[in-house]
């Protein structure tokens, strides 16, 4: 991955989430509307540079595992 967490964050964060319906700028969601701990596959393949990458975890500061 060429980007650093914080900016590949950013780049899926642009996009809407098909599988949970995050709105672009927020995190994943889990089925209990926590945080989720990674992006979802089809919400970071949507990003060029992260498009071979397995999972893109979510960082610290967008509190994963929280409402």
């Amino acid at each position: 991955m060429d980007l650093t967490p914080d900016q590949a964050a950013l780049a899926v964060e642009r996009h809407d989430c098909m599988k949970c319906d995050a709105p672009a700028g927020s995190a994943c969601r889990t089925r209990g509307g926590k945080s989720a701990a990674k992006y979802h596959t089809p919400r970071f393949v949507l990003v060029p540079a992260l498009r071979e990458e397995l999972e893109v975890p979510v960082p610290a500061d967008r509190f994963p595992g929280r409402a």
